[in-house]
């Protein structure tokens, strides 16, 4: 019995320290950064969103605002293009730079875009709603993706 007991707690812990690795691994702040020699390939901003289907998952809204980050930066391109060209609110191309982390994810909800926050090294923060718009958050009164999809981000007035 005692044996029994024993094996089992390591095949636990085992286990735990598996999941544990993967998901540390998975969920993991990671910062990313601009390579202007790649903005000239990119062909199409999405290749795997559809925006009349869905959200992106995680990872679609990462390599979509990536792309659509690269063209703004290197390319002084804020207006994407057919597979992904959200409106862009109070930020231009040099409020951007080279290296950015993203914060935070959330999926779609009831009649709310998903959503991608990313944080600039120069402190600039932008919320993705997809595929609606991007607001600089530093400079709207209000940062959360719309429920009504007639409302539109005001400025924060200093």
């Amino acid at each position: 019995m005692n044996l029994f007991a024993n094996t089992t707690k390591i095949i636990v812990a085992i286990g735990l320290a598996t999941i544990g690795y993967y998901l540390s691994g998975q969920f993991a702040p990671k910062t990313h950064e601009i390579d202007c020699r790649q903005a000239r390939k990119i062909v199409r901003i999405s290749d795997v969103f559809l925006s009349a289907i869905g959200d992106p998952s995680q990872f679609e809204a990462e390599t979509i605002a990536h792309r659509y980050i690269t063209k703004a930066v290197c390319l002084n391109d804020l207006k994407g293009d057919v597979s992904f060209s959200p409106k862009p609110y109070f930020f231009k191309p040099a409020d951007l730079s080279h290296k950015y982390l993203v914060v935070d994810w959330s999926s779609a909800g009831l009649r709310s875009p998903g959503n991608l926050k990313i944080k600039f090294d120069n402190g600039v923060l932008l919320n993705f709603c997809f595929s609606l718009m991007v607001i600089n958050c530093d400079r709207a009164k209000v940062c959360d993706c719309p429920h009504d999809f007639n409302w539109e981000p005001q400025i924060r007035s200093n």
